[in-house]
């Protein structure tokens, strides 16, 4: 039997536009509705790891009463920490546009003021991977974030986690579910079966 991990990102979020990173800002009522419409084919769940930030976990807490299997925090899987500009509002930072202009373009190298830098990032969230597997449970469910998920399948698909490609044209979008396998037996590698559905439009085999 193959062992299911899907990485569900957390919902769209209270508040103007922004990089949200270790702000604890919280789910929106649409965002708890985007993640609970996947509840369909997540009554298999059996553990449940999720980032501490409340828009991850509260969700996470909703879909673990529903489908009666336990929630455990993992700070590993937080969003990158985007130091001075994490949580201001874009329309307030005319003045630091240069600066986020230079991270797009090269996030590995331009690392905004006071921030995690993209390679501790990297190397934080793979541990929390590694963790993730040593996990007990057939179909476990792990909420976190964009730039976490995109860690994750850059290093299972051999992508190069430092291209600004990565970030800008691959599309994890609020509330949408990317599932893994892995089949039971040795040196069995992680498959990729979908990136980024949304839970109207999970394949009817979902397998």
């Amino acid at each position: 039997m193959n062992r299911i991990i899907d990485l569900l990102r957390h919902g769209s979020v209270e508040g103007e536009p922004a990089l949200y990173g270790r702000t604890d800002v919280p789910l929106s009522p649409r965002g708890k509705a985007q993640m609970l419409a996947h509840l369909p084919v997540l009554k298999t769940v059996d553990n449940i790891i999720s980032s501490p930030l409340i828009r991850c976990l509260s969700a996470a807490e909703a879909i673990g009463h529903l489908v009666k299997a336990p929630v455990n925090p993992l700070p590993s899987l937080q969003e990158c920490d985007f130091g001075e500009l994490d949580g201001v509002p874009f329309d307030h930072l005319q003045s630091q546009w240069p600066l986020l202009e230079a991270f797009w373009q090269q996030p590995a190298k331009a690392t905004l003021p006071q921030a995690e830098s993209l390679p501790l990032f990297h190397e934080r969230v793979l541990n929390g991977w590694q963790q993730i597997l040593s996990q007990d449970g057939k179909h476990l469910l792990v909420v976190s974030h964009g730039g976490a998920i995109r860690q994750i399948l850059a290093h299972l698909l051999g992508i190069n986690w430092t291209q600004p490609a990565l970030y800008q044209q691959l599309a994890i979008g609020y509330g949408s579910r990317t599932r893994i396998t892995i089949d039971d037996h040795p040196n069995a590698l992680p498959v990729v079966r979908y990136i980024g559905l949304e839970g109207n439009e999970a394949p009817s085999n979902d397998a």
